[in-house]
């Protein structure tokens, strides 16, 4: 599980019998971490083709953007767009398109290009609109897209849902969710942020209705969040967590500010339009904005 913290949902529905509603869940290994999709339907057919299709476009995506397999258009860019410029797919153009407007609105506290004991370099990434492109100015430079593709798939999934019918799904890739609508005869989903000191402890509950979730910490996978500006584990804070329109937004958000940390993240946050964000500091206090 990539620098995310686990969040707990009540899905008490599921056991209670208490709607004619029938319940689907399916969970399944992809983007390097567990993918889960619960719905609520009345038809059985189309509930279930309508998850059969949403995980089909997560493996789709996973096989687009994983720096791990050779085959995938990352991979390739990664290979080449540092001696040429590349021509890639509008859907990879546009999503590191969005990575480094996330950079430029962070000051570069999120940044594709990071990595331990890197510094940063999104600032080197050239794009070109019209020929979409992609070149880098140095043969070193690499980029991940796990700080913001598992988000981005999330949203993906919850496109082929609605497209289907579904009118009440939790969307869950390794921590960053998706809620459509709400249980049956519940008017929000339920779901608790962990205590990054003690992961069986919940420090705050969330009731959301079609909004996206995502929590950045390191206590998971400890040091893992790379500040980009001098390639070291960000320790400016213990976790945080967004609450937004997008789950991509919220995913890279979410680690945007966790490398900010609370002083020099203000501003960002005060900038961000229909967001909550709770940051979990390093006196064990909760901040929430706004």
């Amino acid at each position: 599980m990539i620098g995310k913290m686990i969040l707990f949902i009540w899905l008490c529905v599921f056991l209670s019998g208490c709607s004619q509603a029938q319940s689907f869940k399916e969970t399944r290994v992809l983007m390097d971490t567990f993918a889960e999709i619960s719905l609520f339907g009345g038809d059985r057919e189309k509930a279930l083709e309508a998850k059969e299709e949403a995980f089909k476009e997560i493996e789709r995506i996973e096989k687009l953007f994983s720096k791990f397999d050779e085959d995938s258009e990352v991979a390739k860019v990664n290979r080449l767009a540092g001696e040429k410029e590349i021509i890639v797919s509008l859907e990879l153009f546009n999503i590191i398109k969005r990575a480094l407007y996330y950079s430029r609105i962070s000051k570069g506290s999120f940044d594709i290009t990071s990595a331990p004991l890197k510094k940063g370099r999104y600032r080197d990434i050239i794009l070109d609109q019209n020929r979409l492109s992609v070149h880098f100015l140095d043969k070193d430079i690499k980029i991940d897209l796990g700080g913001i593709a598992k988000g981005y798939a999330v949203d993906r999934a919850k496109g082929i849902l609605l497209l289907h019918g579904i009118e009440s799904a939790l969307i869950d890739i390794g921590g960053n969710i998706y809620t459509i609508g709400s249980p049956p005869r519940k008017k929000s989903w339920q779901i608790g942020i962990q205590d990054p000191r003690e992961k069986d402890n919940i420090i705050y509950r969330l009731s959301l209705k079609n909004r996206a979730v995502a929590t950045s910490g390191n206590y998971e996978r400890p040091s893992h969040i790379i500040d980009p500006a001098n390639g070291m584990p960000s320790r400016e804070v213990l976790s945080v967590t967004v609450v937004t329109d997008s789950a991509e937004a919220a995913d890279a958000l979410s680690t945007a500010i966790f490398v900010m940390g609370i002083e020099d993240g203000a501003g960002l946050i005060k900038s961000l339009d229909d967001t909550e964000v709770f940051i979990f500091d390093k006196d064990d206090k909760l901040v929430k904005y706004p």
